[in-house]
């Protein structure tokens, strides 16, 4: 469950994008996670630490997340292009229907899959904070049982 809920949260962070040649934020560095400044759902109580690093070059962003959940690494490298298409995948043997947009200055993140027996989806959209050194991200998981509200907060190191 955790191995699903962190590759779902690593994909929003692939997208980024630009409107109407407007500038947007550079996600770009290297972040660590902030577990007390954090909110997790008693599902992720049990991920002790994290780091992250992102390239964002418009159009693409490459996301390299490490999540320590129960003393066991998690990590996970996604690079995609930031026009908010559509991606259909295959993840975990399950498929997904992901994209990215922009919502302002923050990057939001919405994926939806099924299995055999339900249907989930997931939506999480990243803030950057204090002149960039901070990524908050704000995620909404529904379905497959696994409702639950999480807060990440990565700041730099």
């Amino acid at each position: 469950m955790v191995r699903y809920m962190l590759i779902a949260a690593v994909l929003l962070l692939t997208g980024a994008g630009t409107l109407a040649g407007q500038q947007k934020p550079d996600f770009s560095g290297e972040r660590i996670l902030n577990r007390q400044a954090s909110t997790l759902s008693p599902a992720m109580s049990g991920v002790q630490s994290g780091t992250q690093r992102i390239e964002h070059n418009e159009p693409s962003i490459r996301v390299h997340l490490t999540l320590v959940a129960d003393s066991r690494p998690f990590e996970t490298v996604l690079e995609r292009f930031t026009d908010g298409r559509e991606v259909t995948e295959t993840r975990q043997g399950l498929p997904t229907v992901s994209s990215v947009r922009w919502d302002g200055d923050a990057l939001v993140f919405s994926t939806r899959g099924s299995g055999p027996t339900c249907e989930g989806s997931l939506s999480i959209r990243y803030e950057l904070q204090d002149g960039g050194r901070t990524v908050q991200a704000t995620e909404n998981i529904r379905g497959c049982g696994r409702d639950q509200d999480n807060m990440w907060v990565f700041q730099r190191r």
